[in-house]
């Protein structure tokens, strides 16, 4: 009896192992992907769209640029359909744009677009891809009117909003502080009516900064202390951090000090609290 049991107890060991083996075997290049097993990824197999592109995907994450590049061209050579075919060649303008091949990019980017008639979403993110390949050039002035012409094709608020927003940070590089704001206020309303609370104070902080850059003080302490408030109430300790700093450097321009010191030492003190290493390094730079 005691041997049958052995017995079976190997058969169900057997099963268990063999179905998770097997598991393993079929398991898709995204899921390997999802996973963070690119190693696993890249061993599926490559004849259908869908594993291609994953295997461009991967190869992306991993920065083999010209391995993710070639991925992308046979997943075009494989689609079936528009959307696949768009999303192969975005990403192949995307990885130039990685691998710091900006002008290269930019010409894969704008001739892609120029093929593109009616297909209004991906019209919008080839737009935006050249547009932050611009900005990369710092061609600012192109850059803006590129992010302007994605907002005119966007589909919703949030899409037009941050259309509005990188347009109005172009500006701002270009040292055009009237346009920034200009847009910067759009895209500021058009983050209140989506709801994203997030963007809709970074936008705040980034209008305040426009018109501190202005000279517009009172419009900059105005808008400053609205969207702390906001961000007390809100509970929004990472944009209260931003928003503390920002306030730093209204006290800083206006000559008082110890009120920036004071505003500034409160925007350390949360970023250690809330572990924002990205804001620490920001406030360093003041």
């Amino acid at each position: 009896m005691k041997l049958k049991k052995h017995f079976l107890l190997i058969l169900l060991s057997l099963f268990f192992s063999t179905n998770i083996l097997s598991k393993e075997l079929i398991k898709s290049c995204d899921e390997f992907l999802s996973d963070n097993q690119y190693e696993d990824a890249l061993k599926t197999k490559k004849g259908e769209f869908k594993s291609a592109f994953c295997h461009g995907k991967v190869n992306l994450r991993l920065k083999n640029f010209d391995e993710a590049i070639n991925n992308f061209k046979i997943a075009d050579k494989l689609s079936k359909n528009d959307t696949d075919h768009f999303m192969a060649d975005l990403l192949v303008g995307m990885t130039l744009k990685e691998a710091k091949r900006l002008d290269d990019a930019l010409l894969h980017l704008k001739n892609s677009y120029s093929l593109i008639k009616a297909n209004k979403p991906f019209k919008r993110l080839y737009l935006v891809e050249i547009a932050e390949t611009q900005l990369l050039l710092s061609k600012y002035d192109e850059a803006a009117n590129t992010f302007l012409e994605a907002y005119s094709v966007a589909a919703n608020d949030e899409e037009r909003a941050a259309n509005l927003d990188r347009a109005a940070f172009s500006y701002s590089l270009l040292k055009n502080f009237s346009k920034a704001i200009e847009y910067e206020l759009k895209a500021n309303l058009a983050f209140d009516r989506t709801g994203l609370l997030g963007e809709y104070a970074e936008s705040g902080i980034n209008l305040a900064l426009y018109y501190l850059e202005a000279n517009d003080l009172a419009s900059s302490e105005r808008t400053l202390l609205k969207f702390e408030k906001f961000s007390r109430e809100n509970g929004g300790m990472y944009y209260l951090a931003k928003v503390l700093f920002a306030q730093s450097k209204y006290y800083k321009k206006k000559l008082n000090i110890d009120l920036s010191k004071s505003k500034l030492d409160e925007a350390n003190k949360i970023a250690n609290d809330i572990g924002a290493e990205d804001l620490k390094t920001l406030f360093s730079t003041i």
